[in-house]
């Protein structure tokens, strides 16, 4: 009796498999986790989800919103598979030491943001100092944006207490600016930044303030992970019209990351959608524009991913 179960057990069990091959399989499921809902990370892995599912056979992707910085504990922990990061907020939280023994890898470089400081356009503020004891926005607490803006006026001699500084993420923040609650918003965003465009048609209108030749020195010589950059006025004159002007900045790299441990093929695949439907990416979010293969070779941050650097050299960009 007991040989007939087991016999019939092991024919059930072969049928299954004959009537439904591979649907016992999981798929791969991918969640990313970006920047605070609306922001550029964010919005750029919710660009990236669908390019991965429909290119990658079994890729469930799908992106939700985080922070650069509470990021990097959830990617070293082996909590979030794949994130938004930057070398900052590793720097911000373990330091030099931690970022030189950090498991974090970068699986392609996901845009350089530029630092932007805006006001109104009739605004009597004309620099970071004149924002003192004004209501700005810096990015929601515990952000990267928000230990920036501490980077930033501790760099130029003030404190984060001499601004009424709120922490908001980029859509709260555009609508407290609409609302006229704020005199200012600072924070980081690739070319061109949609928050541009939507303020300048607001009636309070929009301008850029420019960091001074003798500021952006001082900043970099404290942190030289930023890298001097023009805002340069082509990119808002439709925007911006005759308020339009180049704007002396810096800007910072995110990245595409995981840990060391994330499957080879998988960041492979990963790369190669990455790098092979490019056009695809930016025509979703134009804002990739700078997310190339040959940018991830150029501005590594982190230690590229064995999936990555295999397939830049492939393409040639690595030796």
């Amino acid at each position: 009796m007991k040989r007939t179960r087991l016999y019939w057990l092991a024919v059930v069990s072969l049928l299954l498999v004959a009537v439904v091959p591979g649907e016992t399989a999981d798929p791969m499921r991918l969640v990313m986790a970006g920047s605070s809902s609306g922001g550029t990370a964010h919005l750029y892995f919710a660009a990236l989800a669908p390019l991965l599912n429909k290119h990658i056979p079994g890729m469930e992707a799908s992106a939700r919103s985080g922070g650069t910085t509470e990021n990097v504990p959830l990617l070293e922990r082996g909590d979030a598979k794949v994130a938004a990061v930057n070398t900052g907020a590793v720097l911000k939280l373990y330091g030099k030491e931690g970022l030189a023994k950090t498991r974090i890898r970068t699986l392609f470089a996901m845009f350089h943001a530029p630092y932007h400081i805006l006001v109104p356009k009739n605004s009597p503020v004309k620099s970071v100092a004149d924002l003192k004891d004004k209501r700005v926005s810096v990015g929601i607490k515990g952000g990267g944006e928000a230990y920036l803006f501490q980077r930033v006026v501790e760099a130029l001699g003030m404190k984060e207490t001499d601004f009424r500084a709120e922490y908001l993420g980029k859509g709260e923040a555009v609508n407290a600016y609409k609302d006229g609650t704020l005199d200012g918003m600072l924070f980081l965003c690739p070319l061109p930044c949609p928050v541009i465009t939507e303020l300048a048609t607001h009636p309070r209108g929009a301008r850029l303030i420019a960091l001074s030749a003798e500021e952006v020195p001082k900043l970099l010589a404290k942190y030289p992970d930023y890298t001097e950059f023009t805002i340069e006025k082509s990119w808002y004159t439709h925007a911006l019209k005759e308020a339009a002007t180049d704007v002396r900045s810096f800007t910072e790299w995110y990245y595409v990351a995981a840990r060391d441990d994330f499957p080879e093929e998988t960041a492979y695949q990963i790369t190669k959608v990455l790098a092979e439907k490019h056009e695809e990416l930016v025509a979703a979010f134009k804002a990739a524009n700078s997310s190339t293969a040959a940018n991830t070779a150029k501005y590594p941050g982190f230690p590229l991913h064995p999936g990555t650097a295999k397939y830049l050299k492939e393409k040639g960009l690595q030796k």
